[in-house]
């Protein structure tokens, strides 16, 4: 499986301090992968990190499968916070002068606009542009470099319905053209629409990563089932519904089809030596799984 971010007990303290605290995260090419927390979780620090914007106070970061993070790096754009933009310039302007400073070929420059739909806004400056349209320069800006990863620190924070949509529309086109992206948010619903793998962040620490797949079967509606033993539960119910999908959290069982045998499933269960005290149905919420993890 190819990565191409990973960091491994990667920490920063200040003094006493953890904005990052032991966190080993994983991305693979291709991912939208969501970094979830709340306000001063650590997100921001974490993407810093990784872009060499902060030195680590321990681990490490690995880019590309290469431990030199510089070399991968070259590879990676980003958006960090507010776009720093040149106000009475007009978007095309803004590019130009970008470009200059990467030293990139100003050819590209009237492609990436019409990409991230800023194609047709001719010689408005950018200071009177709507928030979203500034987001989107910002991204544009990141695209100079023709990255193979973007990093975005809450790129729809503070937009209307109709920017959060430009903008998850250009993410999801630029991922089907190849581009690996890591988000930081803690707008829920909306990041539920396009990542792939969500990271969890509390606290300055990696509380789970699970895939968008997986966090579906999850919130799922299942049988639940509490009982004096929830690893010979869970043995039994595979043996007895072998094409079941059985999980266990918190010594509770938890199976995801048979919905309609909850009473043959009390009476294998205590034919077989378990003391069932619940049984019934559950289906939880994306946001209820989400602000269980992201702690108080």
């Amino acid at each position: 499986m190819e990565y191409v971010i990973e960091t491994h007990d990667l920490v920063k303290q200040y003094k006493s301090k953890y904005a990052v605290n032991n966190v080993s995260l994983h991305v693979k090419r291709g991912d939208i992968y969501g970094l979830i927390g709340r306000n001063g979780a650590g997100k921001t620090s974490l993407m810093k990190l990784i872009l060499g914007l902060t030195s680590p106070t321990q681990g490490s970061i690995v880019l590309f499968g290469d431990k030199n993070a510089d070399k991968g790096r070259k590879k990676i754009g980003s958006l960090i916070e507010s776009p720093g933009l040149y106000r009475n310039c007009t978007a095309y302007e803004n590019l130009l002068r970008f470009s200059m400073l990467y030293g990139t070929d100003k050819k590209q420059i009237t492609p990436i606009l019409q990409k991230v739909g800023l194609g047709d806004t001719g010689a408005k400056k950018a200071g009177e542009f709507s928030l979203g349209m500034r987001q989107r320069l910002g991204i544009a800006i990141a695209l100079l470099s023709r990255p193979e990863i973007l990093i975005l620190d809450e790129p729809i924070n503070g937009l209307d319905p109709s920017g959060i949509k430009e903008i998850r529309d250009m993410i999801t086109e630029l991922n089907a053209q190849g581009i690996t992206f890591m988000i930081s948010s803690h707008l829920l619903d909306e990041l539920a629409k396009v990542v792939t793998v969500y990271g969890i962040i509390s606290d300055g620490r990696l509380t789970e990563e699970i895939s968008a797949h997986e966090l579906q079967a999850r919130c799922r509606r299942c049988v639940r089932i509490v009982g004096d033993d929830a690893q010979k539960t869970c043995s039994l119910l595979k043996t007895a519904y072998p094409d079941a999908v059985i999980d266990i959290e918190n010594d509770e069982v938890f199976m995801s089809s048979h919905l309609d045998k909850t009473a043959d499933i009390n009476k294998y269960l205590l034919k077989n030596g378990i003391a069932v005290s619940e049984i019934g149905f559950t289906e939880g919420s994306q946001e209820e799984y989400f602000i269980e993890r992201l702690g108080k």
